[in-house]
């Protein structure tokens, strides 16, 4: 019975869509930069939602050694550090968009948008040689911003298109340590904020 009562809320959503969000479709991907991947929602044929998640994972590890050096050159200890760093960035977002305006296969929108990121960053450093020390080190940041924007975009077909955008932003971002005790610390900013990207309907 629930999917029966599913199934038909979603075909009567459907048939009720505007002619022109149904010639290019509904639903659709999205591939943007700032780097990350979503979806796209026509609701209807002026709003339409956009989540979209984005992550980065980098490692470095660093060796370097260091020798002290005696009387005719003769090496008196050797000591080699080790350092490892491994950082992620993961953030979800969302944005509105409220077409404004289209000229044949170009329409313009405007949009509000919220993203949240999450990045941490946790490191080492090992020394060999005579005396053996690990110092650990873990950092943690989260981010949300606001932002809103001007954006336009264009339908190479019924499936491809693209888009452009440019507006302004406002982020807060704490920041902690746990090194030394620990340590926290926020900032405040506001910057513009750009965007491309292209889409796929399905």
């Amino acid at each position: 019975m629930t999917r029966s009562v599913a199934l038909t809320v979603f075909v009567l959503v459907a048939t009720s869509l505007p002619a022109s969000a149904q010639d290019h479709g509904a639903f659709g991907i999205t591939m943007g930069y700032p780097s990350s991947i979503g979806a796209i929602w026509h609701m209807t044929d002026r709003i339409a939602i956009r989540p979209e998640i984005g992550f980065t994972q980098v490692s470095n590890t660093t060796t370097s050694t260091v020798n002290l050096i005696g009387p005719g050159g003769i090496i008196l200890s050797s000591t080699t550090t080790q350092s490892t760093t491994d950082q992620w960035n993961i953030g979800v977002g969302a944005s509105a968009l409220f077409y404004v305006k289209q000229w044949d296969a170009l329409r313009a929108y405007v949009s509000p948008r919220y993203q949240y990121t999450r990045s941490t960053v946790s490191g080492s450093a090992t020394s060999s040689g005579s005396v053996q020390v690990v110092n650990p080190s873990d950092f943690t940041s989260n981010a949300n911003l606001v932002s809103g924007s001007f954006g336009a975009q264009y339908a190479l077909g019924t499936r491809f298109g693209v888009y452009g955008e440019l507006g302004i932003a406002y982020s807060h971002t704490t920041n902690e340590t746990m090194q030394a005790g620990g340590a926290r610390s926020a900032t405040n900013s506001l910057a513009t904020r750009s965007g491309v990207g292209v889409l796929f309907y399905f």
